[in-house]
């Protein structure tokens, strides 16, 4: 197969996404994985780089961190999630959401379980890692053991 040929099925997907779900750029990171977190939760994706990342039919707004889980790896088995750019003075970017939703995923299109975690323990996780980062702005990792401790599996 051409790339052209492959180039064209993806302008279709992106006419089928921007049409059917708003997504203005299927190739923005983590858009497509959210699209399949949403489905599944039966939330509505809401595309803006800005905001939160889905929406209830209520109008609650809920925040998707998804990742690949790594098996056949000798070192940091398992998988990690991140939100980047935390400071204290943007902490609505966890504040803003009804809870967190991080997708566990076989391979890049394929979701293995997606576990909820509610706003409070998310928030005490990020100002956890906010007080010990030298730094202003914080990177806030959630790894797979915090995620099963703080967690409540909801997929499968």
């Amino acid at each position: 197969m051409p790339a052209s040929e492959l180039f064209d099925l993806l302008k279709e997907a992106q006419r089928i996404a921007l049409e059917k779900h708003g997504v203005p750029n299927i190739l923005q990171p983590g858009v497509i994985k959210e699209l399949m977190m949403a489905e599944i939760l039966g939330h509505d994706l809401i595309p803006q780089k800005d905001s939160a990342d889905a929406q209830d039919k209520s109008g609650n707004t809920y925040e998707y961190l998804a990742s690949i889980r790594r098996i056949k790896v000798s070192t940091n088995k398992g998988c990690s999630f991140q939100m980047d750019r935390i400071t204290s003075n943007n902490l609505n970017r966890v504040t803003r959401n009804k809870a967190f939703y991080f997708g566990i995923f076989k391979d890049h299109l394929e979701v293995d379980e997606i576990w909820k975690v509610e706003v409070p323990v998310v928030l005490a996780e990020v100002k956890r890692q906010l007080e010990k980062c030298k730094n202003e702005i914080a990177h806030v990792n959630f790894l797979l053991k915090w995620l099963e401790e703080n967690g409540v599996k909801v997929f499968p």
